[in-house]
């Protein structure tokens, strides 16, 4: 992206210096990320951090942010030395930073993703939402977002999640604002109305800093310029003793003469060739053919479509009409893993969640869609699949060259390298890079063209997508331009520059000829080919359709086998059968209300349905000892919250894995009921107040159901309304984002399986009250199945698919539902045990496919 803008710089108080770095080291295994870095920010100034991905930049701000903590060395604000434990340390010296992968919370708003880690809140730790709302609304405005607050981040482009980040920045009013490649996902639109936020705020007394690989925008908008390479500083100076040509030396320790290193390749017949392609309003009849050999460019602004034709191509969004040949046969795969068996290969704009699997390492990362190459018997060899990441890590220079490095602890540049790389080891023959340089190094990017010549030369077709006009100028054979969905101009080898590339994206053509004639090529008369309104109406209804059915299907088929049981079975709908359903429901539902709060963060509890016979037993052998109702409530939540606090110390203080944590809970619960009852059944007579709380009734409403509605508006409001339950849900799901706002998992992961506990063990006491005592079996293994299915499927009624304690008790009374209806209709209840097993993967797949539908799926 470049930028024209010339503006006048208002004079920095060269005496003022705000924040200093004084010989600043820190390193990770294997690697030097910084060594002896001193450096002073002024105050109001606007100063760049410049580097290669990989010089320490990221590094540094990180330091400066308390998200890492330096080995040695000091930070200063205001001349005073500085330790920051955390993010929310340094947010309460005024630093506040937009990191450059945009770290927000997709299943949440983007009011509660603005604020999250600094909550407004009133008595008792409730959101002050309204507050929240109207605050994230005006930081909205003030970035010239075009969503609301209420939006859902899910539902956000890259782009808009660049804008909502910066929001959440400035509601936090700092004096030091760190912008980490701020306009790497943004239009140039987007970037200017960015770049007159910059400079109103340094106006304003702001000091920021500014990362950037666009050097055209750094060069118009800072004041100084700091260049770190390899960890170490280079220099500071004012931007107006340097230009573009310095900068870039250095950055690399040497000259780059050609930025674009572009080769004449000979050019071979049609490899991939599109017809009229729709889908939806977004692509409205596309045509092009890409040659063998060929670097095939399209350019175009955001909202353009062109990620739709990539992720159309690969089968990645469905068609609304046209048709696609490639090698002269019809390509139309039905999923990515299709189209790459096909031979496509797509570089995807979002590398971090579509490209990627961080918490992976390099080597597994380089040979994931490989790894059928590298297997014999299903059995991976790895001296092979070693030997290629080897090669693929030289010849693409990712630094530092450590396969067992963790790819989320690598730089932007050098986890697209491997984005790339994987691809090079297959038979891929057609290759989409979307957006490939976004957010990478001069030096980065001058490998990733060369890897793309190479792939031309070997007689591929290469599709090269980008908002960057430069680059697709300087890199590209011939070039189309998109405008809302159709092609409207394409140019031949040598015709296109940056300005007429603008020109036509922008759509001044179409102001201006608004009824030209176009002659030159079947992409020119794009437009005139587009299918009929019908067929785009017919894309926009499917469209809609989908994503109808991703929110209603679950219930509608819900509602039809609960009809066809009422048919078969007409006592179904008995009174009696359906207060009975709903106080075995009720039962069950307590359970997958423990169990989905501990899911919610991210936790994992196969104890559940162990702990809560425990506590059926003990509740039970309180009551025959005649110790009371109070009293089996009172021990039955005890041994809860206690059996919470033990699972959490076995995943957080221990470091085991949740699943072999609460496994090993689950027999050490099941070998404690059987001591505790001897094999034997518990059972109890003439406890009438007791037996209320599972028997008995308030008027024709089952009093356990009163409870249950009770117990989930309590944990609803906990959960939605109240900071606890906003960062339960952050640290759940996404870590990343929550502890860059300065919210550990430790302390909400326990109090996630401690309420869980607590809401466990008082399921049992209701067990106790509601079966007349206590059964000899221990498991519970049944109850866990249901309370899973019923957590699992519940997710599925909402638009963002995440955990939520209403639709796990809607869920949960409809599987009790299910279950009664089942035996009713001469079902062995011998078979339900496999029948919950099938809803529960069931419940499973829906999740994963409403996931899907909203955009949550890793592409390969």
């Amino acid at each position: 992206m470049t930028s024209t803008i010339a503006v006048a710089r208002p004079e920095v108080r060269l005496a003022t210096p705000v924040l200093e770095c004084r010989n600043i080291g820190k390193e990770f295994p294997g690697v030097v990320a910084l060594s002896g870095v001193s450096l002073t920010i002024r105050s109001g100034e606007i100063h760049a951090f410049l580097g290669q991905n990989g010089a320490g930049k990221s590094t540094l701000v990180k330091i400066l942010t308390g998200v890492y903590r330096a080995d040695h060395g000091d930070v200063l604000v205001d001349g005073e030395p500085l330790r920051f434990r955390d993010p929310r340390d340094a947010e309460a010296n005024a630093i506040a930073i937009v990191h450059q992968d945009q770290p927000l919370v997709a299943q949440l708003d983007v009011t509660r993703n603005v604020f999250l880690g600094r909550e407004i809140t009133r008595t008792g730790g409730v959101l002050d939402l309204s507050t929240m709302r109207a605050r994230t609304a005006d930081a909205l405005r003030q970035v010239g977002a075009t969503f609301d607050a209420d939006t859902l981040v899910a539902e956000l482009s890259v782009a808009q999640r660049e804008l909502a980040a910066i929001a959440a920045a400035l509601v936090r009013k700092p004096r030091i604002l760190i912008l980490d490649e701020p306009t790497a996902s943004l239009s140039d639109n987007e970037a200017e109305l960015l770049f007159g936020i910059v400079r109103s705020l340094r106006d304003a007394g702001v000091t920021i800093i500014y990362i950037s690989h666009y050097l055209d925008e750094v060069l118009d908008l800072v004041d100084r310029v700091t260049v770190l390479r390899d960890g170490k500083l280079v220099a500071t100076m004012d931007v107006g003793e340097t230009s573009r040509a310095g900068i870039v030396q250095m950055m690399v320790g040497r000259d780059i003469e050609q930025l674009y290193p572009k080769e004449t390749i000979a050019i071979g017949e049609p490899l991939l060739e599109v017809r009229g392609l729709a889908q939806g309003n977004m692509l409205r009849g596309v045509d092009l053919d890409v040659r063998r050999g060929e670097i095939f460019g399209i350019a175009g602004l955001m909202g353009a479509g062109r990620t739709e034709l990539a992720l159309s191509l690969i089968g990645a969004l469905p068609r609304s009409a046209g048709s696609v040949m490639l090698r002269g046969e019809p390509s139309s795969p039905a999923s990515p893993r299709a189209a790459k068996r096909e031979g496509f290969a797509l570089i995807p704009e979002d590398r971090r969640h579509e490209g990627l699997v961080t918490d992976m390492t390099v080597r597994e990362n380089l040979t994931l869609p490989e790894l059928s190459r590298f297997s014999r018997f299903g059995i991976i060899g790895f001296r092979s699949e070693r030997a290629t990441a080897t090669s693929l890590v030289e010849r693409l220079r990712i630094q530092p060259p450590n396969l067992s490095q963790l790819t989320r602890n690598l730089s932007g540049g050098n986890q697209q390298k491997i984005v790339i790389g994987r691809w090079l080891a297959g038979d891929a023959e057609v290759f989409l890079f979307d957006e490939p340089t976004t957010g990478v190094d001069v030096g980065s990017k001058v490998e990733i063209y060369k890897q793309m010549i190479e792939l031309a030369r070997r007689g591929a077709a290469v599709i090269f997508i980008s908002s960057d006009f430069e680059e697709i100028a300087g890199m590209s054979d011939r070039i189309a331009v998109m405008h809302k969905g159709r092609i409207n101009k394409l140019f031949q080898p040598g015709e296109a520059t940056p300005e007429t590339l603008l020109y036509w994206a922008s759509g001044s053509a179409d102001e201006v000829m608004p009824n030209a004639d176009a002659d030159a090529s079947p992409a020119d008369d794009a437009a005139t080919q587009m299918p009929s309104a019908t067929a785009i109406a017919s894309g926009a209804e499917m469209a809609a359709s989908q994503s109808f059915w991703a929110r209603w299907g679950t219930i509608g088929g819900m509602v039809v086998v609960l009809t066809l049981i009422a048919i078969l079975a007409p006592q179904f709908l008995s009174l009696n059968n359906i207060f009975d359903v709903l106080k075995q429901g009720s039962v069950l539902a307590f359970i997958a209300l423990g169990l989905t709060v501990v899911l919610i963060a991210g936790g994992f509890d196969m104890s559940a349905g162990a702990v809560s016979q425990f506590t059926t037993n003990l509740a039970a052998g309180t009551m025959i000892a005649g110790m009371g109702s109070a009293a089996a409530i009172g021990l039955g939540a005890l041994i809860g919250l206690l059996a919470g606090a033990i699972n959490a110390a076995l995943v957080l203080v221990f470091g085991m894995p949740a699943f072999v944590a609460t496994l090993g809970a689950m027999f050490v619960a099941m070998g404690a009921t059987l001591l505790y009852n001897g094999g034997q059944a518990l059972t109890l007579s003439n406890q009438p107040s007791f037996f209320f709380i599972g028997q008995g009734y308030i008027g024709p409403v089952p009093f356990v159901l009163i409870l249950l509605l009770l117990a989930t508006a309590i944990l609803h409001f906990v959960l939605k309304h109240t900071r606890l339950g906003l960062r339960m849900y952050a640290v759940g799901q996404n870590l990343v984002a929550a502890e860059l706002r300065g919210v550990g998992r430790a302390r909400y992961a326990t109090a996630s399986f401690m309420i869980g506990g607590l809401v466990l063990g008082l399921a049992g006491v209701i067990l106790a009250s509601y079966a007349y005592g206590a059964s000899a079996l221990a498991t519970g293994i049944d109850f866990l199945i249901s309370a899973l299915a019923a957590a699992f499927l519940g997710s599925t009624f909402n638009r963002a698919g995440e955990l939520n304690v209403v639709g796990t008790l809607i869920a949960a009374l409809f599987l009790a539902s299910l279950s009664n209806g089942l035996i009713l209709i001469g079902i062995s209840s011998q078979a339900l045990p496999g029948i919950q097993g099938i809803v529960l993967i069931l419940s499973i797949a829906l999740g994963v496919i409403h996931k899907r539908g909203i955009g949550q799926v890793l592409i390969f």
